[in-house]
């Protein structure tokens, strides 16, 4: 057998899918629900994939392109099953769940009835809506992901979805190339470029799902209901109301708490254990922070984080005190959300800012 660039890229394709979904099945970090249904939908692709190549050897081709339109009721539901296991926490897999696979069960009852001829043109249309439908509910989950911990959590890192996000609308692109293909392969026009870009987006796919998803779940293990329902009812909150007594006299003691006890600095402080440490209610401690300071939980928490750093990169206690010393003592843990947050407060990066204390110009 000839290799071909077109399957050099199927059997990476194969290989790898394979291989990362078996490490995340053993995975022993982050959420295992999560490392589960990834690992579930690198092995479909890996599988489908796996029946191409076997099928241009001439290998079971009858078998492989009879199936070939299941793949595509299971990718949608997938793809937001494990949406959903990353941005919730304690998610788990319930009976309900299973409605979403009812497509894909009626489908495969169409290929044993038809012997083989079930999937058409008309079928393949139907599962491009189902994935594209899909899709579009995990982007919607992604966002009240966002929002939520916003209102609730300290640690700016946690709301990067965005990779999943891209790795949907990279998905998207597969999926429209995948389509040009079909239509050349109807009118029976020669489409080889086109399959070279769909393995290679597809290798793109399974990296960055694989890496990013990791990567998340060391970040954070999703949010709660609680969270959630408080984030919706914040959205409901009107945003200029004077302030009664009790409220004034809550502020004070907010302010107090954060200058002396400076609970910015834990890295993973969130709003329910402030609300604990000042016998605040969390409810209550976040719509004072909504009406008072006009700002969400993690930019309440990163406007003192910031506004220390400052002090510290000019008026350091110890001279040999570095950029990134400053930066985990103020509580954040990533230095590419300390340096975007600190230069759009401050309109400088930190080591421009350290500059001024150098040069004679502290504040």
């Amino acid at each position: 057998m000839t290799f071909t660039i077109y399957s050099l890229l199927q059997v990476l394709i194969i290989f790898q899918g394979f291989l990362l979904a078996i490490f995340l099945f053993f995975q022993k970090k982050g959420k295992r629900i999560s490392h589960q249904l990834l690992g579930t939908i690198l092995i479909l692709l890996a599988w489908q994939m796996l029946g191409i190549f076997l099928g241009d050897l001439n290998i079971g081709r009858r078998f492989f392109e009879s199936i070939n339109c299941l793949y595509g009721f299971l990718y949608g539901p997938l793809f937001f099953l494990y949406t959903q296991s990353v941005t919730k926490k304690n998610f788990s897999l319930q009976k309900n769940n299973a409605l979403h696979f009812i497509p894909f069960l009626l489908s495969v009852i169409g290929i044993i009835v038809t012997n083989g001829y079930f999937c058409r043109p008309s079928i393949y249309i139907a599962y491009v809506a189902s994935i594209l439908i899909y899709i579009l509910l995990s982007f919607f989950r992604i966002r009240r992901y966002q929002r939520v911990v916003k209102n609730n959590y300290s640690r700016s890192e946690m709301m990067r979805l965005d990779w999943l996000f891209w790795a949907f609308i990279l998905f998207c692109f597969i999926v429209g190339a995948d389509i040009f293909s079909f239509a050349f392969f109807m009118l029976d026009i020669p489409d080889a470029f086109l399959d070279i870009l769909v393995f290679i987006l597809i290798l793109a796919f399974i990296n960055t799902l694989y890496f990013k998803g990791l990567q998340q779940a060391a970040i954070f293990t999703g949010f709660t209901d609680d969270d959630a329902h408080l984030s919706d009812e914040l959205g409901q909150v009107r945003k200029s109301v004077a302030l009664d007594q009790e409220e004034k006299h809550l502020i004070e003691l907010l302010e107090k708490y954060m200058l002396e006890q400076h609970p910015y600095r834990d890295p993973n402080l969130n709003i329910a254990q402030l609300s604990e440490a000042i016998h605040i209610s969390k409810r209550k401690l976040s719509e004072l922070i909504n009406t008072h300071y006009q700002q969400n939980f993690v930019n309440f928490i990163n406007s003192y984080r910031i506004e220390e750093a400052k002090h510290r990169l000019l008026h350091p206690e110890d001279e040999k005190e570095t950029i990134l010393e400053v930066m985990y003592a103020v509580g954040f843990n990533s230095k590419s959300s300390f340096n975007t947050i600190f230069k759009k407060k401050t309109g400088m990066t930190p080591s421009q800012y350290k500059g001024r204390g150098s040069n004679g110009k502290g504040e």
